[in-house]
């Protein structure tokens, strides 16, 4: 994460190698995160951002990986609290 207060909304990208899954998994894996990080937009910070995964994250549930989500934001924000 990058704090970049000119950002009017997070830039994400994602780093899904292959041990996460084949192209589908990873695919689909990337569509349900894109889908999380949209909707909770409001929780974060202005900036870059780069999302990675563990081989497990294809066969979380979609409140799981959520719930993930959630926990991960939350860590951002009070990392970056932490700096200012």
């Amino acid at each position: 994460m990058i704090i970049d207060q000119t950002l009017t909304q997070p830039a994400v990208a994602y780093a899904l190698g292959r041990q996460v899954g084949g192209a589908v998994q990873r695919n689909l894996l990337r569509r349900r995160l894109r889908e999380l990080l949209k909707a909770r937009a409001h929780k974060a910070l202005p900036g870059f951002y780069l999302i990675g995964a563990a081989s497990g994250a294809t066969k979380l549930s979609f409140v799981e990986l959520g719930n993930q989500v959630d926990s991960l934001l939350e860590r951002c924000v009070h990392k970056a609290a932490k700096k200012a």
